[in-house]
């Protein structure tokens, strides 16, 4: 799938000479796909994973805020066309947490990925990073709809997409909050340092 991935993402930057209209379209369908679909079988796998309590953790320190700098920018493309705002609120004690940082990252891109995709334009998403003792609480709230209180027990369900989802508005596979409830209740993700 990489290989599929790499080389229409080689095609589309014309290394091998130009490219018609129609051509660079198929050619960003098949990219677009390949990384839809890799995105499908990564979250499976993760999902399996800590089903059959398999998942591994590799806790390191680093910056919490340096993470999250990280997300905003990966996800700065999706949130400008909406023209939504990300504002990060960090206590100040915060400077290292201990973490498996790729699983963390993992978690909070998925709910701010989520977020960006359920508020109205020109909305806002806050996330949220407190010291609590030697643990770390982090919250993320947007300005969108909100979920009613009948669908929320469904929201942590694999495959389950609520709302606009089930309308194919938005784009998804339903697993990304469930590896967040999931991943988050059998690891403590990190602590204060």
């Amino acid at each position: 799938m990489n290989s599929i991935i790499g080389f229409a993402d080689i095609l589309k930057e014309k290394i091998f000479g130009p490219l018609n209209e129609k051509q660079f379209k198929q050619i960003s369908n098949v990219s677009t796909s390949g990384k839809h679909l890799l995105k499908l079988i990564d979250d499976i796998l993760d999902l399996s994973k800590v089903e059959t309590g398999n998942m591994e953790f590799y806790p390191e320190e680093f910056s919490i805020s340096d993470m999250f700098e990280e997300i905003k920018a990966t996800l700065a493309p999706l949130a400008s066309k909406k023209n939504v705002w990300i504002e990060d609120e960090l206590d100040m004690e915060l400077k290292k947490v201990k973490a498996d940082r790729t699983k963390l990252k993992q978690v909070l891109y998925n709910l701010i990925d989520n977020a960006i995709k359920f508020t109205p334009e020109n909305g806002i998403i806050k996330v949220n990073a407190r010291a609590s003792g030697k643990d770390v609480i982090i919250s993320v709230s947007d300005s969108g709809p909100g979920i009613p209180l009948s669908d929320q027990k469904r929201l942590f369900e694999p495959f389950t997409q609520l709302g606009k989802f089930e309308s194919r508005e938005q784009p998804g596979t339903g697993l990304g909050l469930a590896i967040v409830q999931k991943g988050s209740s059998s690891y403590n993700m990190g602590s204060f340092v």
